[in-house]
C-alpha cells in the first residue's frame, strides 16, 4: 500500500488532466495514465533525475541544481489498466524504456526564478525491438531575481 500511495495520488492530483482524454481514449480503446511529482534537487531523487538529463541532453543540461524539480510521465495503453502493477514507473523511476508515444516531462525551476524544461517522446523503430527516448522540446527563460543594470 505505501509504494502505491504516490501513485493513487498523483492520479487524484492529475484527474484534470485525464479526464480532457477520457473521450478519446475511450473511443479509441486506450487509457491514458498521467503520474506527476515534485522534489527538492537536492533530494536523491530530484539529483538522479537531473542526471538523466544530463545523460540524455548534454547540450542542454540542467544549469542549476538548487531548486524544485517536477516531473510528469504521460503513457498510452491499449485497452483498460486492471491494477496499479500494469502502471509505468513513476517519475522518480526514471523511465529507461517506454511505451510507443509515452512522453516524460521535466521542469527544473530554481530559486531565483529560473525554468528549464525538457519533453521527451519514446520512439520505436519499424521493427518494434529496442527504442529511446527523443527529446522534442525545450525551453529556457531567465529568472527575475538578477540584478538590474544601474544606469
Amino acid at each position: 500500500m505505501r509504494k502505491q500511495l504516490p501513485l493513487l495520488l498523483a492520479m487524484c492530483l492529475t484527474t484534470a488532466g485525464i479526464a480532457s482524454l477520457s473521450s478519446a481514449a475511450s473511443a479509441s480503446g486506450t487509457t491514458v495514465m498521467v503520474i506527476s511529482h515534485t522534489y527538492q534537487a537536492e533530494q536523491v531523487e530530484g539529483a538522479r533525475i537531473l542526471d538523466w538529463i544530463a545523460a540524455r541532453s548534454p547540450d542542454r543540461a540542467p544549469i542549476g541544481r538548487n531548486g524544485v524539480v517536477t516531473v510528469e510521465r504521460m503513457s498510452h495503453f491499449i485497452g483498460a489498466i486492471r491494477s496499479a502493477s500494469d502502471t509505468p514507473l513513476p517519475p522518480g523511476g526514471l523511465p529507461e524504456t517506454g511505451y510507443p508515444g509515452g512522453q516524460y516531462n521535466v521542469e527544473n525551476t530554481l530559486p531565483d526564478g529560473t525554468r528549464q524544461s525538457w519533453s521527451y517522446r519514446w520512439v520505436e523503430p519499424s521493427s518494434g525491438h529496442g527504442g529511446r527516448w527523443d527529446l522534442t522540446g525545450y525551453t529556457y527563460r531567465m529568472g527575475h531575481d538578477f540584478p538590474t543594470d544601474p544606469r
